[in-house]
C-alpha cells in the first residue's frame, strides 16, 4: 500500500508533499472505495474558505468523488478497510486530496483504547474550522493535557466550561440524556445527534462546566472516522455503554 496525494492535478506520494500555506481542511470517510457525506463536507468548507481567505473552491462533488476513489485505487487501500481522506484548500486556492493511514475498522467504531481526558485552558472565541491553525492549536493541547497527567485535552474556556469543536464535537451522558456545549452544522456533529435521536435518546444542548464531569456517567468525541470514549476525566471513572449504542447507529457500517 502506498499513500498518495492528488495536489491540483498532480498525484505524488504522501511522503513528498508539503503544505507550508495556511489551508482549511475536512477529514472524509471512505469504505468500501465509497465515499461519506461529500456533499455536506463540500459545503463545510466551501464556507470555510470563503470566510477566511475570500474566495471558495469550484469543484463540484461528483469531480471530488472521482478523484478520491481514483487516490483510493492507485494508494491499493483494502476495500474493507475505513480509509481517512483529507481534502484541503490553501490559502492560493490550490486544492488537495491525500490518503491517510487506513483504519483496522469498518465503518465507524469505538477507538479501541479508553482514554483519560483532563480539563486544558483555551481561548475564547473558539476555531472557526479544522485548518492549519486549529492542528497546531491541538498538538500544544496535547502536550499540555500529557504535562497534566492525561492523555486527551478537554478544552474550557476562562469560566471554566467545556469548549466543543466543529469538526470534534464533545458529548457528555448524564441520567440517560445526552448533553453538549453546542450545535453546529458539520458532518461530526449531525451523524451523531441523527444516531443519537434515532436511539430515542434527548440531545441537550447547553453550558456545561467542566467540574460538572466528576458526576456524569460518560464523555465522548466524535469525529468523521470513530468515536473516542473517556475511560475517565483525572480520577472520575466513566462508563461507555450508551457511547457504543449510539456509535453502533452511526454511519457507514459494513
Amino acid at each position: 500500500m502506498r499513500l498518495l496525494v492528488w495536489n491540483d492535478g498532480q498525484v505524488v506520494e504522501a511522503s513528498q508533499f508539503r503544505l507550508d500555506r495556511p489551508y482549511v481542511m475536512q477529514r472524509i470517510h471512505t469504505l468500501g472505495h465509497k465515499v461519506y457525506h461529500l456533499s455536506r463536507h463540500i459545503e463545510q468548507l466551501r464556507e470555510y474558505s470563503m470566510s477566511l481567505f475570500g474566495f471558495a473552491s469550484l469543484c463540484g462533488v461528483a469531480d471530488a468523488e472521482r478523484i478520491i476513489v481514483k487516490l483510493l485505487e492507485l494508494s491499493r487501500v483494502t476495500p474493507r478497510l475505513s480509509c481517512p481522506v483529507a481534502m484541503r484548500i490553501d490559502c492560493d486556492g490550490a486544492l488537495s486530496f491525500e490518503v491517510e493511514s487506513p483504519l483496522l475498522d469498518s465503518g465507524m467504531s469505538l477507538k479501541a483504547r479508553r482514554l483519560t481526558g483532563v480539563g486544558v485552558p483555551m481561548s475564547s472565541p473558539e476555531m472557526l474550522c479544522h485548518s492549519s491553525v486549529s492542528l497546531a492549536v491541538d498538538v500544544m493541547a496535547e502536550a499540555m493535557a500529557a504535562k497534566r497527567g492525561g492523555d486527551l485535552p478537554i478544552n474550557v474556556d476562562s469560566d471554566g466550561n467545556l469548549l466543543s469543536q466543529p469538526w470534534s464535537p464533545i458529548f457528555v451522558v448524564y441520567n440517560g440524556r445526552v448533553f453538549t456545549p453546542k450545535a453546529y452544522n458539520t458532518v461530526e456533529y449531525l451523524i451523531a445527534k441523527e444516531a443519537i435521536e434515532r436511539l430515542g435518546f434527548e440531545l441537550v444542548e447547553r453550558t456545561i462546566p467542566y467540574a460538572s464531569l466528576q458526576r456524569v456517567d460518560e464523555v465522548f468525541f466524535v469525529n468523521t472516522m470513530f468515536v473516542t470514549p473517556l475511560f475517565a476525566v483525572e480520577k472520575h471513572r466513566l462508563l461507555s455503554v450508551v457511547t457504543s449504542r449510539i456509535t453502533s447507529r452511526m454511519e457507514p457500517t459494513i
